[in-house]
């Protein structure tokens, strides 16, 4: 195991991967990707086979393997629920510098962002956040960053000074994603322990394609977004007092991320990269109507689409785009689906000794249900038994022994087949 390094370079002969070049580039002590690397081209690595298991897809990217990011449209693989959505949820807050004056500009958070034509494609990301464990006993206390600036959080005081309910119990409030594991509001009412996750949608769109200074920024956006959204809550007149006790009250839990000092090691990154290889699992795959033969793993999660921007829209601000579970898939099966070996490999065209398992071949609108991590779990454990397999055979990965694999997939415990449903009477 190698820890603290990240690609920097891939080296190919042909259609092979020969080496990759790994860059010496700790994280800060909140955990933070460094813009720069500490050491750059720190380790040279060479072997037979590679398998991309980021979540960014640098390696596919580098190696010369086709890929995309952002929403398909409608049209290019005939999914109704593809491309840009009508927005999800609207409050009444005035988006402008001076209220009602356009020309004074837009309030920080929020993005100029026109809505494109229903159904089209674009280059826009989901939501990112963190996962995080707050506590009320002996908290690790989340200060200011150096450079609070209140003004940033004007959205938010206009929105209690104007009685908007502004920590809902719903799943999505204009606050972001800030729910406990039980999708209560902001801090958890009774709770002392609970998971929490909190962004502004709209602040990730750089990240898919980005190097790693645009990624820094992006994570280090996220994380003092909330440590000055904590000091805000803690201190602004604006909000509830109930809501500033909370926020006074509650921490880090300590013993979770210690040695990042209570703030989790990975940005949550819902969706970045999507390798297109023959094969791009779409919502066609979600709702049982295709068979693959070549199952290396199952899919089993409705279509969960968070929000792409936070806009002015019709004097107030929205959430663009995003809906929860609004196709469950392939109901008949429980919401099962196959995932072919096919979708986490490259064309051969473009790469002969390389593995995909989470920036896998699929649809934007697949991938908003695949992304769960057991099921990248599964997928990776796949994915190194073929790597096993093609060493063995000194074959491409595109052309081992299929019957074997599947044969040691299932003596691994793999499941690649669509259990059978008990039916239910009425």
């Amino acid at each position: 195991m190698v820890y603290e390094h990240r690609l920097a370079a891939v080296a190919k002969a042909g259609l092979r991967i020969k080496t990759i070049t790994l860059d010496y580039a700790p994280p800060d002590q909140l955990g933070c990707p460094a813009e720069q690397p500490k050491v750059a081209a720190a380790k040279t690595v060479t072997a037979r086979v590679f398998v991309d298991c980021s979540y960014e897809g640098d390696l596919l990217a580098q190696a010369g393997v086709a890929y995309t990011w952002g929403r398909d449209s409608r049209e290019e693989f005939g999914e109704s629920l593809a491309g840009v959505r009508p927005v999800l949820v609207r409050y009444a807050i005035d988006p402008y510098q001076r209220p009602g004056d356009p020309g004074s500009g837009l309030l920080p958070l929020l993005q100029d962002q026109p809505v494109g034509p229903l159904g089209s494609a674009d280059k826009s990301v989901m939501l990112y956040c963190f996962r995080w464990v707050l506590s009320r006993n002996n908290p690790i206390r989340i200060e200011k960053p150096d450079d609070y600036d209140p003004r940033t959080y004007e959205i938010f005081r206009r929105g209690f000074q104007q009685g908007v309910d502004m920590q809902a119990g719903r799943k999505m409030s204009v606050l972001g994603e800030w729910t406990d594991t039980r999708g209560r509001g902001v801090f958890g009412r009774n709770s002392s322990r609970a998971l929490w996750s909190h962004s502004v949608a709209g602040s990730t769109a750089d990240y898919p394609d980005g190097d790693w200074t645009t990624r820094s920024r992006i994570w280090r956006n996220h994380l003092n977004f909330i440590r000055g959204m904590y000091h805000f809550l803690r201190t602004d007149p604006a909000v509830p007092a109930d809501l500033r006790d909370k926020a006074e009250r509650y921490g880090l839990l300590q013993g979770v991320f210690d040695d990042t000092q209570g703030w989790p090691h990975q940005l949550y990154v819902r969706e970045a990269r999507r390798m297109r290889s023959s094969y791009v699992l779409t919502q066609q795959d979600l709702a049982g109507r295709t068979d693959p033969e070549d199952s290396v793993g199952l899919g089993s999660y409705g279509v969960d689409d968070w929000p792409y921007a936070t806009i002015p829209h019709n004097g107030g601000i929205a959430l663009s785009g995003g809906e929860f579970s609004i196709m469950k898939a392939n109901p008949a099966s429980s919401g099962i689906y196959k995932i072919p070996y096919r979708a986490i490999t490259p064309r051969q065209s473009e790469c002969e000794n390389l593995l995909v398992p989470v920036c896998c071949s699929a649809s934007h609108i697949t991938m908003t249900s695949l992304r769960m991590e057991p099921v990248w779990v599964g997928l990776g454990l796949s994915a190194g038994i073929a790597a096993a397999h093609a060493i063995a055979e000194r074959a491409a990965v595109q052309q081992i022994d299929f019957s074997r694999y599947r044969r040691a997939l299932l003596d691994a415990g793999q499941i690649l087949t669509v259990p059978v449903m008990p039916v239910t009477a009425g």
